[in-house]
């Protein structure tokens, strides 16, 4: 074992991927439905094998962070400044509640029980299961922001921190898991039903919004076919006139004239005689003959290629729109496959309005899915290159950011390198929502940045903390488990009530912003799991957005109060 232990002392690279791997193997361990997940699981075997004390270069972890913070800004930014409009406004206080309640119920009881300077913020962390709080709490003593008091070392803050997390993480989780799926029955909701209900209020077909388009819905039973036009109704007329308006939804795919297959634009008129390949659901192609001539049956003009495309959303006429109102104004020949919002797939109905950021996939004939991303914004996935300038760019003015100190009634404020690379990542994709020709960091991309920077970190906070776990435990390891159930629970009831009793929201969309609010995704799962819908999935980005900021924000504040 000493020989094992001196080999990987001497290999970090070793040593760091030994403890992902060993992370990932018992974050998967499910016991029933839980699991750690491969955060906390890198975590707990990073604070075992650091026990027997390794040194880990700190630029590994400041990396690691600053790569994982970035990424977070960049996929929760165009939520964050679409939740300062007005119907966002009302989410956002679950957020405050929810960051500021558990602030203070950290922030008293840790004076109570005179918690050792760095337990705190990892209480603070743990107990809400939002790691940059723990992320910003290192930065801030690492890069001596926050001082720690007389008699307390940098590496005793530190574990500190680790520990705390570690302790209160696990009930964190699996409490608030517990408490999201029981609160709408407390208080009498059946979460199924309310989903129903809802579901129906945002797929009805009311005078604002009109039906939800059938060729903008996933694609079933659809089919191609061909006819000959004669009918002299359509001749000479342009495709702009025609597409979205012929009888029973019928879109057209594609033109061949003289054997020759033309390229579909809005002026483009149809001539007698052309043969035209329309797409629609298999009853509707029965009445072609009538709408347009005779079926024909012509390779190529039925071998029309499709395309699968990834749109974000980004024009300001597009936001707040009706996936309705989109299917009737640009959706006729796109079929809707599924709808993203940071991160968390939509469960997609007539009424659910657009958001900025918001990214569909779309399936359909390339000039359709072409037409309808200019309509709604900008076409992500044809480049997979990440724009690694902007990405460059970017880390270096968050840091410059965290860097700056000014001072306030003449105490020192910094935003610290979190709150600088949070920041930098929020403004970089809130400027590329309006200029979407630079900055490119695909969906995957950022995903991977965001996983391995957090592992990375994570990992190495374990191994720098092994060596005082013991000692933490000992001396505070019941009372810091009994803090972090305290702001649990805090965390999880009082934004539930804000929002049924001061916001009147609807019990489905208030679960979700609970989950939001307490930055849970893995809780947003079970509701909507409860709820037998997605539909909790609508009220959980804009507080997630704002409570993953304000957290980091407390984890550096928490330090200078205490």
């Amino acid at each position: 074992m000493n020989e094992i232990i001196e080999f990987l002392r001497h290999h970090e690279v070793i040593l760091l991927f030994l403890v992902i791997a060993l992370g990932y193997l018992l974050g998967h361990i499910k016991i029933g439905w839980f699991s750690l997940g491969t955060i906390a699981g890198s975590l707990i075997v990073g604070l075992v094998i650091g026990m027997a004390k390794f040194d880990v270069s700190p630029i590994i972890k400041s990396v690691g962070f600053g790569i994982f913070i970035y990424a977070v800004g960049l996929r929760v930014g165009p939520q964050f400044f679409d939740g300062m409009k007005k119907d966002g406004l009302k989410l956002i206080t679950m957020s405050l509640v929810a960051c500021f309640s558990g602030f203070a119920v950290v922030l008293a009881l840790s004076y109570w029980r005179g918690f050792d300077w760095g337990i705190a913020p990892g209480i603070l962390s743990g107990a809400m299961t939002n790691t940059p709080t723990l992320g910003a709490a290192e930065q801030a003593i690492t890069s001596g922001a926050a001082k720690p008091p007389h008699g307390v070392t940098t590496e005793m803050a530190m574990s500190a921190v680790a520990v705390a997390y570690a302790i209160t993480y696990l009930f964190g989780t699996v409490g608030r898991i517990v408490l999201f799926k029981m609160l709408p029955r407390l208080f009498g909701y059946d979460l199924a039903a309310e989903a129903k209900k809802l579901e129906a209020e945002m797929s009805g077909d009311s005078a604002e919004q009109g039906p939800y388009s059938d060729y903008f819905s996933e694609f079933m039973a659809q089919g191609v076919r061909g006819y000959q036009l004669i009918n002299d109704k359509l001749v000479g007329q342009p495709l702009s006139k025609l597409q979205g308006h012929l009888p029973d939804h019928l879109v057209i795919e594609r033109i061949e004239r003289d054997g020759k297959i033309m390229e579909l634009a809005d002026d483009l008129e149809l001539k007698h005689g052309d043969l035209v390949a329309v797409s629609g659901y298999t009853s509707q192609l029965l009445h072609g003959p009538e709408v347009i001539g005779p079926e024909v049956v012509d390779k190529p003009l039925l071998d029309i290629p499709g395309e699968d495309l990834e749109i974000l959303v980004t024009n300001k006429d597009a936001v707040g729109k009706t996936l309705s109102q989109v299917g009737q104004e640009a959706g006729f020949g796109c079929y809707l496959k599924a709808l993203d919002r940071a991160g968390v797939e939509q469960q997609v109905t007539g009424g659910f309005s657009l958001m900025k950021g918001d990214i569909l996939f779309v399936t359909g004939a390339r000039a359709h899915i072409d037409r309808l991303a200019k309509y709604l914004g900008y076409a992500v996935h044809r480049s997979a290159v990440t724009d690694l300038f902007t990405l460059a760019v970017g880390m270096v003015l968050g840091s410059l950011l965290g860097a700056v100190t000014v001072k306030l009634f003449g105490i020192p404020i910094s935003l610290g390198s979190a709150g600088g690379l949070l920041l930098a990542g929020i403004v970089i994709s809130f400027l590329r929502s309006r200029h979407p020709t630079f900055g490119n960091i695909p969906g995957g991309a950022r995903a991977i940045l965001e996983d391995i920077g957090l592992t990375i970190f994570i990992v190495v906070v374990g191994l720098d903390a092994g060596s005082s776990v013991i000692k933490v435990l000992k001396t505070s390891g019941a009372d810091v488990f009994l803090v972090g159930v305290a702001v649990t629970l805090v965390t999880a009831v009082l934004p539930w009530l804000w929002g049924m009793y001061v916001l009147k929201l609807n019990p489905v969309i208030n679960i979700g912003a609970c989950t939001g609010a307490g930055v849970i995704t893995a809780a947003l799962k079970a509701v909507s799991e409860e709820a037998g819908s997605s539909l909790p999935a609508l009220g959980y980005p804009v507080p997630y957005a704002v409570s993953t900021i304000i957290l980091t924000v407390m984890g550096y504040l928490i330090l200078q109060i205490l």
